[in-house]
């Protein structure tokens, strides 16, 4: 179609356009959700980077399996999805996303003093891309499920309970009088050390100072960080950091 010389025929727009950006958008509002919840608790990776991940990934299956279907010439059989998808291969690009945005995860995962940063929110990621290739595909019902249960696993495991204690550290950096051995004693039975991350000792003219580092595995609450400075006075100051 010409309109004052202008070739209108390049528009794609055709009976699908509506439901693929449909597609995209839900998309990207299940990575929002998702990205959400990882922004409240300042995770490496936040609504941007979900939101973006989903819809990208939305928008490649929907390529992947609607884009080339002229390339292969009109189908002869009317129960045909789509024409011309004889000979396509709409796994190829879907396919190269689970691969690719293993990138994406790698560049979130680090270790910091023998501590494993990051991998809950790299695996979060590389569902969210399956969520928006399961939406780019058609299965919506399907992908708002899945996304409503990532977001439950992440807010229910990351409670502390009891029986998911062990995947909790909580990082303490504590500054206190050392007058011997038992005095670190002392500390590794009221905060139940399970390691010294770091130890350094200072002279002062009050004795010895000791800036330690340290990883437990018990939940501390600000009135019980409160009850140990005041039965404990050689401790000088307590500051929590809770890891996952």
């Amino acid at each position: 179609m010409l309109i004052c010389g202008v070739n209108f025929d390049v528009l794609d727009w055709n009976d699908n356009v509506l439901s693929w950006i449909v597609r995209i958008i839900i998309a990207a509002v299940c990575g929002f959700i998702i990205g959400f919840e990882r922004k409240t608790r300042s995770k490496e990776a936040g609504i941007r980077t979900h939101a973006i991940v989903c819809m990208a990934a939305a928008l490649m299956i929907i390529v992947s399996k609607y884009a080339f279907t002229d390339l292969f010439g009109a189908s002869t059989d009317p129960s045909s999805v789509a024409a011309g998808t004889r000979g396509a291969d709409p796994a190829r690009i879907a396919a190269q996303v689970v691969s690719g945005i293993g990138f994406l995860g790698a560049g979130i995962i680090f270790v910091r003093r023998d501590i494993l940063h990051g991998l809950t929110t790299a695996a979060g990621i590389w569902a969210t891309a399956g969520i928006g290739m399961a939406i780019g595909a058609g299965m919506l019902i399907t992908g708002v499920v899945s996304t409503a249960v990532l977001v439950l696993i992440q807010v229910i495991l990351h409670r502390p309970l009891r029986l998911f204690r062990e995947n909790t550290h909580i990082i303490l950096r504590i500054s206190a009088y050392i007058e011997g051995s038992e005095t670190i004693e002392k500390i590794k039975n009221i905060f139940d050390v399970k390691k010294f991350l770091q130890f350094k000792t200072t002279h002062t003219e009050s004795g010895f100072v000791a800036d330690i580092e340290l990883a437990t595995l018990k939940q501390l609450t600000a009135t019980d960080l409160y009850n140990i400075m005041a039965d404990n006075a050689f401790i000088k100051s307590i500051e929590q950091n809770e890891e996952m």
